[in-house]
């Protein structure tokens, strides 16, 4: 069954057996028992880190003194990177082909879900990073079909907050939709509440406050509290092509037409 899941994430490779192995080896047996094997398998956890009772398929695990991994997490990625101090909680899923990089005392709390689709659906790299002394508590859902940024000393606090990174228009003939991508970069000292959501291509500046149940659908280019307006309603989205904003990506593996935010 692990097998079957892994495959659909990740292509076939003769190097498959060597992570599916050493993730049972790295689930079942203490992080000092089993470093040095790791290590020479292309991993590099460093004296004093610590793996729990964690499922971690992965290419490459980077892991410096004092990083934790917690119990009962499922980790299919790439890569993930924890610089020293760095935690990853309890009961996380996180899965799809994209990385995650933690600077020093960064932290992801528990059950919080992290995912990306396949090849196909997606295209170039993703990763979720998390600057210093950053952390996201619990309960969250972050959509990586392109890359979040977090930055030092922010948190995503609460529970229930959602970041996504792709969104769809669908126009008028039947079935003719089409879909865009955008990275989120959250800077320093940001605080965003609980049930905020942010969508695909929004960048929050330094030293903003989001509140509770905010939808932020824009830019926040100036320090300050934002909160949620009135509902409103808002123009049909232009021609994708006629918009300056917007950039056809041509990838021949995609199996939808698909825009990106510049």
């Amino acid at each position: 069954m692990v097998h079957k899941i892994y495959n659909q994430f990740f292509p076939p490779s003769s190097a498959q057996p060597i992570r599916l192995i050493l993730a049972l080896i790295l689930l079942l047996f203490p992080t000092w028992l089993v470093r040095h094997l790791a290590n020479a398998c292309g991993h590099a956890i460093a004296p004093g880190a610590r793996i729990g009772f964690s499922l971690m398929i992965i290419d490459r695990l980077v892991m410096a003194p004092g990083a934790r991994v917690g119990h009962f997490n499922v980790f299919q990625v790439r890569r993930i990177m924890l610089r020293n101090n760095a935690r990853l909680g309890h009961l996380n899923f996180c899965r799809g082909p994209m990385s995650l990089r933690l600077d020093a005392k960064a932290v992801i709390g528990n059950r919080n879900t992290i995912t990306r689709a396949i090849r196909g659906t997606t295209f170039g790299p993703s990763q979720l990073y998390l600057g210093k002394l950053a952390k996201i508590t619990a309960g969250h859902s972050l959509d990586c079909t392109q890359s979040i940024h977090l930055g030092h000393y922010s948190t995503l606090a609460g529970k229930a907050a959602q970041i996504w990174t792709h969104g769809y228009v669908h126009e008028e003939e039947a079935s003719n939709r089409y879909r865009v991508d955008g990275k989120v970069f959250i800077g320093n000292n940001v605080y965003i509440g609980s049930g905020v959501i942010v969508t695909g291509g929004v960048r929050i500046c330094n030293y903003a406050s989001v509140g509770v149940g905010t939808c932020v659908t824009k830019n926040l280019l100036e320090p300050g509290f934002y909160i949620s307006g009135k509902l409103r309603m808002l123009p049909k989205p232009a021609d994708p092509n006629s918009r300056l904003d917007l950039e056809r990506v041509n990838d021949p593996e995609l199996t939808e037409r698909v825009y990106r935010k510049t």
